[in-house]
């Protein structure tokens, strides 16, 4: 799976690939993938930085899609008003198509607890957004394809369509 997203952040930063459609990737024994989503750790926090001012409510609600959410302390949230162009090539990014034609990374999770940084103007529905990064703390991509509400593995999904 960390190869398969490995290549999805690669298109997501202009890098030209194809898909793996028919090759095998090992699965390490500590990676999860969504398809197997379970309810995460009872408890866990996060801490909405100034820069997500007027973001709150979205961000919320998508933290509490995984549940046992609190805020305050935690993984902190960075909102800012452009593609996030430090995600790296193994961070967990999400992508989504600019009125150019372009694949820009829209929503960033640097490691599980460390930072998550969103481009919540770029999307239709920041709370998916937030709750796909949020996932990441637990989950990798579940599949190349549009994210959407229909399930935890519809939520990991690699594009915001």
């Amino acid at each position: 799976m960390k190869l398969v997203t490995a290549i999805s952040a690669a298109v997501a930063v202009g890098v030209i690939g194809a898909p793996l459609a028919s090759a095998a990737v090992a699965e390490p024994a500590a990676a999860k993938p969504a398809a197997a989503a379970q309810a995460p750790a009872p408890s866990w926090s996060y801490t909405i930085g100034a820069s997500c001012g007027g973001w709150e409510s979205p961000i919320r609600t998508g933290a509490n899609y995984w549940g046992g959410a609190s805020e305050g302390g935690g993984t902190p949230v960075q909102c800012q008003n452009s593609a996030i162009t430090d995600c790296g090539f193994f961070n967990e990014g999400i992508e989504i198509t600019d009125v150019h034609g372009n694949l820009i990374v829209v929503g960033c999770n640097y490691g599980s607890g460390q930072l998550i940084k969103l481009f919540p103007g770029a999307v239709n529905d920041p709370a998916l957004l937030a709750a796909h990064e949020f996932g990441h703390n637990w989950y990798g991509h579940s599949f190349n394809g549009c994210a959407s509400w229909a399930s935890p593995n519809d939520v990991m999904a690699t594009t915001m369509c």
